[in-house]
């Protein structure tokens, strides 16, 4: 089916109702680049101390930015960063107009390419996966004071859902100290890449009330920590989000509360999305 198509006149008609129902989001974007914003955005401290924040592929005047204010339920994280396939000032409720064609928002394409990383997982991992584009990619360098476990909150939404959950399978990928297909480190329940689609499966709500994947699109709230200890000293991870076989229909990922820190292993989805959940461990199974 051509993304071109709208949905019938009816169902973008509930869809609108349906969104003017919800409440106003108290989310507040801010875009930005500085990469000394952006550590400080996403946590560090408990032993783990942010050194850097480095912009590694998309346009720095859209796709990059912080976050407060994710506090609507039943859906809620700590505040942080935010990266998007599209424009980080359009994830909020605003901009959520229920429909799926050419009206869509968010839905840009931001001219940026996918990256090399990207690319290299996807095909046999993502599901479909014949190229990246918009790619917004951020590298976080950071210290280990004591050898530790890592681990960081985050929501992964997309304006894909739910009628492009199989062609266009938009997916957030984590690269952990070096960017080849084996360090990345984030997981979904069937050990594939967190993307639209197979992830959404199993993890799925469309009931949130801060950002544009409401319903009728969707998001899913996860926490990962690293299965295995990482050494003291310097690290790096990559945080990678993409649109997939097309530019259009924007995903975003929303990250929080990166931390050293003990988590239990296994993926496990949230007790309830407006408590804590399980801790989602990648490298590790499905228990």
């Amino acid at each position: 089916m051509s993304k071109k198509m709208s949905f019938a006149i009816v169902a973008a008609a509930c869809a609108a109702i349906l969104a003017s129902a919800t409440f106003a989001s108290a989310l507040s974007i801010t875009q930005t680049t500085d990469g000394t914003f952006l550590g400080a955005a996403l946590g560090g401290g408990g032993g783990l101390t942010i050194d850097s924040v480095d912009i590694t592929n998309g346009n720095e005047w859209k796709q990059f930015g912080t976050y407060s204010g994710f506090t609507s339920g039943p859906v809620t994280i700590g505040d942080g960063i935010v990266l998007s396939t599209g424009k980080v000032m359009q994830t909020t409720a605003t901009y959520n107009n229920g429909v799926q064609g050419t009206d869509t928002t968010p839905n840009t394409d931001t001219g940026a390419d996918g990256t090399v990383a990207f690319n290299g997982y996807g095909p046999g991992h993502i599901d479909n996966f014949d190229y990246s584009k918009d790619v917004a990619a951020l590298t976080v360098n950071f210290t280990l004071s004591v050898a530790s476990q890592i681990g960081f909150d985050f929501i992964f939404g997309s304006v894909e859902f739910p009628e492009y959950t199989s062609e266009y399978t938009d997916a957030f990928l984590a690269f952990l100290d070096g960017t080849a297909v084996g360090n990345q480190i984030v997981f979904d329940a069937s050990g594939k890449a967190v993307q639209v689609g197979n992830t959404f499966a199993s993890a799925l709500t469309t009931a949130d009330t801060n950002t544009a994947f409401a319903a009728p699109h969707g998001l899913l709230k996860l926490e990962t920590y690293t299965q295995g200890v990482l050494s003291a000293g310097s690290h790096s991870i990559s945080f990678q989000i993409g649109d997939v076989n097309d530019r259009r229909l924007d995903s975003a990922v929303f990250i929080s509360n990166f931390r050293a820190g003990e988590g239990p292993g296994g993926t496990n989805p949230p007790l309830s999305l407006s408590h804590p959940p399980y801790f989602f461990s990648v490298l590790a199974s499905w228990h």
